[in-house]
């Protein structure tokens, strides 16, 4: 791109319009809009040749919406038609905060971290609810339940898989109320179960 095709419109000291502009990270860019305060805060946005927009601010950046909405329409939308959709926070928090919150998956949801808390550390969390056709926990060191006496069940039959040896060792712990549980290899041993028997 020649020099000659670059306008550069200043407005004084503190905004630059720039169209045609010289090759940059992102290539040469269509117009480029520039701005600095008086303590050296900047705002940038741009159109480059390659087809990526970009804006940036030095500090912080604030978008609002839906003043003059109404309430249940929605007032913002950001969509990506194709490809993916990326919140990144490189040393903080991604904080999304709602008096009602979804997260609706068409196909996979998936939870991943070194430490996943769900509900109020306060334990503040009233309760919660997981709902589905099938409910598998793998713990490859431990499955541990705390704070509470007993596990009940509404309907159904609740079945712990592991050996005798492990039973009777105190190495499974479970509730089957009500019901009854016979263990392998000694019919007569057959009561309820609960957590103070381990």
């Amino acid at each position: 791109m020649s020099n000659e095709a670059r306008v550069l419109d200043s407005f004084g000291p503190n905004l630059v319009i720039e169209t045609n502009g010289p090759v940059g990270v992102g290539g040469g860019f269509a117009y480029q809009l520039y701005a600095k305060n008086k303590k050296g805060a900047t705002w940038q946005q741009a159109l480059h040749e390659s087809g990526l927009a970009t804006m940036e601010a030095s500090d912080r950046l604030e978008i609002q919406t839906g003043k003059k909405n109404k309430s249940g329409n929605v007032s913002f939308i950001a969509m990506a038609h194709h490809g993916d959709v990326c919140l990144n926070s490189n040393s903080g928090w991604v904080r999304i905060k709602g008096k009602n919150v979804v997260i609706d998956a068409t196909n996979q949801l998936l939870l991943q971290g070194k430490h996943i808390l769900l509900g109020n550390a306060n334990k503040e969390t009233a309760d919660a609810q997981i709902i589905a056709r099938k409910i598998e926990i793998n713990g490859s060191k431990e499955v541990k339940i705390t704070g509470a006496t007993k596990i009940t069940k509404e309907s159904g039959n609740i079945f712990l898989k592991a050996s005798h040896h492990k039973v009777m060792n105190g190495l499974a712990k479970a509730a089957f109320i009500p019901g009854q549980y016979r263990i392998p290899g000694n019919p007569a041993y057959r009561r309820n179960l609960t957590l103070g028997d381990f």
